[in-house]
């Protein structure tokens, strides 16, 4: 339940609109995709799984590389989480939450819509600052919450559905591209991989899971099976509801496709969409409210393992709240808001992701040759396959992203976003550097302390 629920939030929401765009709107592709991004998830939850059950601490990737001593690789790791893969997806939620407050209000205004979102943001920060308990309350809330507007959209579909989307000519003239891997697919199987993050969940608590060499395995393939089986169920009632052309607003983006599926079909009541609007708002409030929650403690932990000051490991004395390390992610989080697109967002997030499973599938392989005690699962056929395909995942991840950033900007007439990326590249590379810097100058001021107390000693 947790891998379930640590998976499918806000990002369901975000993705289908961008999965259908990159696929040219057509319902077979569309669900290759999906596939596609579901199979390419599976070997590396195996490998995570059989890393977790020799390591059983928590933290995951972040432990793992203390363990093999990699210093700077976990600095580094973490300075791509906060910065790159926290920050956005806090961002991304934020986004697409004020995008929906502005649909139902007909808002066009983009800095009015983003303000919308950053004020929830700020009210949500406060209430886990200032309000004792709130967090583990509202989490509960939320947690329940969460499946209720995809139950709604399954029982739209099962209503109002039809199979017009399938047999619509553009699956007839469109078919073909199926071949073109590169240019369809690719694309749109990496934007399904905002969606599927989120089921390694289980591996930063493998500590604590009772029997983890059986547990944490099965949990990882079972849970990676139910969440492709769900999004394929709900991409087939989406698809029924209304065809993928009817599922975009030019003024809104991708961050809003299940509304406008419903308020687009005539048979459906315009009421429906306006409950699901409100459905969504409830989970994207939710998805923000964990965010803020879960990833703050990365920053404390990180501050904890001197990778950050040691201010950031400040807290309140009433809710004990890492307050600091909270408003350090919502600051990161508004430098995304302010200056990028919900678009932009989840790409710059997937391309962060993807730099990291090549840190961790590296550090496994260390671990598993080097480490007395890592315990193998799988024989080395099996493991170096998962690896291969580990690796040509990520790689495919950020190949991707950029043919489906290129791909959307020659259709807007707007190469920034990809110009954009290279220069989040550019700072995820400068984060190993960084660590030696940071080394150098922590050097240096510790050595001035230790003259200051000599002089002062001999004086």
């Amino acid at each position: 339940m947790m891998a379930i629920s640590a998976t499918v939030g806000s990002s369901v929401l975000i993705s289908f609109g961008q999965v259908a765009f990159q696929s040219g709107f057509n319902p077979i592709l569309m669900i290759c995709a999906w596939i596609l991004g579901g199979i390419l998830i599976l070997p590396e939850m195996l490998l995570l799984a059989e890393t977790a059950i020799s390591f059983p601490g928590n933290g995951s990737a972040y432990y793992w590389l203390k363990k093999a001593n990699w210093m700077a690789c976990s600095f580094w790791l973490g300075w791509i989480l906060v910065l790159m893969v926290s920050a956005t997806a806090l961002a991304s939620a934020t986004l697409a939450l004020g995008n929906i407050i502005g649909t139902l209000a007909h808002i066009t205004n983009q800095w009015l819509i983003k303000l919308f979102g950053i004020l929830i943001l700020f009210a949500l920060a406060i209430v886990q600052i200032f309000i004792k308990n709130s967090s583990g309350k509202t989490q509960i809330i939320f947690t329940i919450l969460k499946g209720l507007p995809i139950t709604f959209v399954l029982f739209i579909a099962m209503i109002y559905g039809n199979t017009d989307s399938f047999n619509s000519e553009i699956v007839q003239k469109d078919l073909s591209k199926i071949f073109l891997a590169t240019y369809v697919l690719l694309p749109a199987t990496t934007m399904t991989l905002f969606a599927y993050s989120g089921i390694e969940a289980i591996t930063y608590v493998t500590e604590e899971v009772e029997n983890p060499r059986k547990n944490v395995l099965w949990t990882l393939i079972v849970a990676t099976g139910l969440i492709i089986f769900l999004y394929l169920i709900l991409l087939i009632a989406l698809l029924t509801i209304n065809e993928p052309f009817s599922w975009l607003d030019k003024n809104d983006g991708f961050s809003n496709v299940w509304y406008y599926a419903i308020i687009n079909n005539p048979n459906i009541p315009h009421v429906l969409a306006y409950i699901f609007s409100g459905l969504a708002i409830l989970l994207f409030v939710g998805s923000l409210n964990a965010f803020l929650l879960y990833q703050s403690r990365l920053i404390f932990k990180m501050s904890e393992e001197k990778d950050l000051f040691k201010f950031f490991q400040k807290t309140t004395k009433r809710t004990n709240m890492p307050w600091a390390a909270m408003l350090l992610l919502i600051f990161a989080a508004l430098i995304y808001i302010l200056w990028n697109q919900l678009y932009e967002l989840t790409n710059y997030f997937i391309i962060a992701i993807s730099f990291l499973k090549l840190i961790v599938n590296s550090v496994i392989i260390f671990l598993r040759r080097k480490h007395p005690d890592y315990q193998k699962i799988f024989n080395n056929f099996w493991f170096y396959f998962f690896i291969i395909i580990g690796y040509l995942g990520a790689i495919i991840a950020i190949v991707g992203t950029f043919l489906a950033m290129y791909y959307y900007g020659t259709q807007n007439n707007n190469m920034w976003a990809l110009w954009n990326s290279l220069i989040l590249i550019a700072v995820m590379l400068a984060g190993y550097p960084v660590y030696y810097i940071k080394n150098y100058v922590v050097k240096i001021v510790n050595n001035f302390k230790n003259q200051k107390k000599i002089i002062n000693h001999k004086k």
